[in-house]
């Protein structure tokens, strides 16, 4: 698959080079998403998902479903996600690697699946209104996070909100200039996200539930909206498989339960 590489180890090295020492405040904020990071699965999964765009009234437009292979590492985690056509057949295939270098990103598309130049990350996927950038959660592992400010999401979260500069080493144009997370330190999970350019937010993506399986938490149902358009897009994650002979079947069933946030 053709690859693209580790894009902000130089852009992180700049970043320290360039800032003063860190505040008790960067290091709050450094934790916290390093808690992100850690509260991934780490165990191997198997999941089915969907893409669902949304009319005015909530009805679904357009669906494309999705399977998603999750793999943990040392230091990271591998996800492979492969988008379905309509018969079911693999029509394109991406894997990202994550960890505290950065992330990598192969891409493989037609039938049979064959390497190819990566997309831009940052556009929508199969006329979607979510992106690869968003479907891979990398920026979870983007450099320099600081928290910009508090907010309560949803009449029950207390969350800080953490902004994160988009590295300049992606290839292409580049429509984000950062993001804002608004993580919840009690979960270190994030609840809400803003994707910014010139000063303005162009997109906002909301956790609407979670999926449990034993122990092991992933989001359930996410919707991204297009600040501008204001078409919605839904992700669903649906069958949760963990890849272990440790659990039978029965067992897997009855734990692979939706939780409601």
């Amino acid at each position: 698959m053709r690859r693209y590489g580790r894009f902000w180890r130089r852009a992180a090295l700049a970043a320290l080079l360039a800032a003063g020492p860190a505040t008790a405040r960067d290091r709050e904020a450094e934790e916290l998403m390093r808690r992100v990071q850690l509260a991934m699965p780490e165990v191997p999964l198997e999941m089915d998902a969907e893409i669902r765009v949304l009319d005015r009234k909530g009805r679904v437009k357009k669906s494309v479903s999705a399977r998603v292979d999750w793999t943990p590492r040392d230091g990271g985690r591998v996800a492979r996600y492969v988008l379905l056509d309509a018969f079911g057949g693999e029509s394109e295939e991406m894997t990202v690697e994550l960890g505290t270098g950065g992330a990598g990103f192969s891409y493989a598309r037609g039938y049979p699946l064959e390497p190819a130049e990566p997309p831009n990350l940052f556009e929508p996927i199969a006329e979607t209104g979510i992106s690869w950038m968003e479907l891979s959660f990398s920026y979870f592992w983007w450099p320099g996070p600081r928290i910009v400010g508090a907010e309560r999401v949803a009449s029950r979260w207390d969350c800080q909100i953490i902004e994160l500069d988009a590295p300049a080493d992606y290839p292409g144009e580049r429509p984000w200039s950062k993001i804002r997370l608004w993580v919840a330190p009690v979960y270190g999970a994030v609840m809400r996200g803003e994707v910014w350019q010139n000063g303005q937010a162009l997109k906002r993506f909301e956790v609407q539930s979670v999926k449990k399986l034993r122990q092991v938490y992933m989001i359930g149902s996410m919707e991204v909206k297009n600040l501008e358009t204001r078409q919605r897009t839904r992700l669903k994650v649906g069958r949760m498989k963990m890849v272990s002979p440790d659990y039978t079947e029965e067992e897997l069933e009855e734990l692979n339960a939706p939780i409601t946030w």
